[in-house]
């Protein structure tokens, strides 16, 4: 059986430093655009290979004091990209922060969502 990952061992590094320890969730899509390969004359099925790879990484999480001290990353800053889980990295890439926000609500805890769009190869560990 394979090693169920808890969500509060994710964390998430951008130029070196920890931006996010406290996620709430952590969405992590790979994709890969087809190209069609079926010429018009082959019959009705439609055949593809594989074409670009993209990546994204999203995080909800609980803002913490720490990010209030410029641990959120500046929209549109490129970043060394590093993903762990405890201490071991599992993913890495260089990623564009396309979206940050923070939420405070009164008598809630306050939380915040980043957004990074992958740029080149996700690389696996």
């Amino acid at each position: 059986m394979a090693d169920v990952i808890h969500g509060k061992y994710v964390k998430i590094y951008a130029g070196g430093n920890l931006v996010i320890s406290a996620a709430k969730s952590c969405t992590i899509r790979k994709n890969a655009d087809t190209i069609e390969t079926a010429s018009s004359t082959s019959g009705t099925a439609r055949t593809f290979v594989a074409g670009r790879t993209s990546w994204t990484v999203e995080l909800n999480h609980l803002v913490t004091y720490d990010d209030n001290k410029g641990g959120i990353p500046k929209v549109d800053n490129q970043y060394s990209l590093v993903i762990k889980v405890g201490t071991t990295t599992v993913l890495s890439g260089t990623a564009i922060c396309t979206e940050a926000t923070i939420t405070a609500t009164k008598g809630s805890l306050s939380q915040g969502s980043i957004k990074f769009q992958g740029t080149g190869e996700l690389t696996e560990y």
